[in-house]
């Protein structure tokens, strides 16, 4: 092509751009004035990172070209994003990578291996531990980082964990297990023995480990573990994890007498097990035992149930009710604890460690700084409770 040929070609592919450009009123924007739109709708449909991920930048190349990247696990996110930017004319390139990535990780499953695993805010043995599962609860695998994976729990909380805490499994591997002969530990503490004799060591159990049944001799259970270790349980301390879950009824009778088998047990930020716990720890484990799957932290936890009115008095509360405090006022409450009403103006938690105080000024036990601290009260046994509490029995990862 001569040079009168090219320039002649140039000015029509400029001419075109501007007709088109004038036609449908597109321009080439600045990233910059785009992306707090995209920042909006990201924050309104995953309003807190604990439980869901969108990280989204529209970014240039540098060439000219736009590229909408980042990671998301909630692909409705992803669509509003993606249609806001085509009903603005932008062109770009969507590079989002939906979370868990279920094409290139056909393992995007997993089950606890250990009695209990610890959960931390970053890949990083010194990070935070913010939270902790215990054997057999499935996790889906949102993302791997060298020797650590990014899970998420059926609460749908999201931390790293090292990867030997995890067994990987695929979609049919999962479904086999969960329709496996499963039990459910029932005490808060045992051993998992290498032999009927009990010679050896497997491994520890805390309440609510669960593993796969393989027969039963002298009052001992065979079990294999997710990663297919193979030991022996007391009889007495397991039982069948479908009866469990069909027949648990969260009543206020169960639920306090889960929470006083914890008393005196030590207080562990991020403990979530019958081996140690925090504030919300306590409750959650003390919920999952009565079959009920609740919020990890306490912020997270006064979002769920039907409010209780406190405002004039203690008279309407209920054992098994929350207790939540903090600081502040109506919208703009900060929850930094949380307790179970335990009747007669005694509450339980895990403060030091798990123990009982008292609401009345009178008692031993009363505690001044809780009640000036005491914001709101919630019902979570109650049949209009909203569609945040969950019964093991619905949730479709079990």
């Amino acid at each position: 092509m001569n040079t009168s040929v090219c320039i002649r070609h140039f000015k029509y592919l400029v001419f075109s751009a501007a007709v088109i450009s004038s036609l449908t009123g597109c321009h080439i924007p600045s990233e910059k004035n785009i992306q707090p739109e995209i920042d909006s709708i990201a924050a309104r449909w995953v309003p807190d990172h604990r439980l869901g991920i969108c990280d989204v930048k529209l970014k240039s190349d540098g060439g000219g070209a736009l590229i909408l990247s980042g990671e998301t696990t909630n692909s409705r996110a992803k669509s509003e994003i993606i249609k806001t930017l085509n009903n603005r004319g932008i062109i770009f390139i969507d590079s989002i990578l939906i979370l868990p990535d279920t094409v290139r990780n056909k393992k995007f499953t997993g089950l606890v291996t250990n009695s209990v695993i610890n959960l931390r805010k970053r890949p990083d043995d010194r990070a935070e531990l913010v939270s902790q599962a215990i054997l057999g609860t499935p996790v889906e695998i949102l993302k791997n980082e060298n020797s650590w994976l990014l899970v998420q729990t059926p609460d749908r909380y999201i931390s790293w964990t090292d990867a030997s805490s995890v067994e990987p499994m695929t979609r049919a591997e999962m479904d086999a297990w969960r329709h496996s002969d499963r039990l459910i530990s029932i005490v808060n503490s045992g051993w998992i023995y290498a032999s009927l004799d009990e010679s050896g060591i497997v491994g520890d159990l805390v309440a609510g480990c669960i593993m796969k049944k393989a027969g039963e001799s002298g009052g001992y259970t065979k079990v294999i573990l997710p990663d297919g270790r193979t030991g022996f349980v007391n009889s007495r301390s397991v039982t069948d994890f479908k009866k469990w879950q069909t027949t648990t009824i969260c009543s206020e009778d169960n639920v306090i007498r889960t929470a006083s088998t914890f008393t005196g047990l030590p207080y562990l930020w991020g403990g979530t097990s019958s081996k140690a716990v925090d504030c919300s720890g306590f409750v959650q484990t003390v919920y999952y035992l009565n079959g009920i799957i609740l919020l990890r932290d306490a912020s997270l936890q006064a979002l769920q149930g039907l409010t209780v009115d406190i405002s004039e008095g203690y008279g309407q509360l209920r054992r098994g009710d929350l207790l939540f405090f903090g600081s502040g006022e109506n919208s703009k409450l900060r929850v930094t604890h949380v307790a179970i009403y335990k009747g007669e103006g005694e509450y339980i938690h895990s403060s030091g460690r798990v123990k009982v105080n008292s609401l009345d000024s009178i008692k031993v036990n009363f505690s001044r700084s809780r009640v000036n601290s005491l914001l709101t009260a919630k019902r979570i046994m109650s049949p209009e409770n909203n569609l945040e509490v969950i019964h093991v029995t619905d949730h479709p990862w079990f």
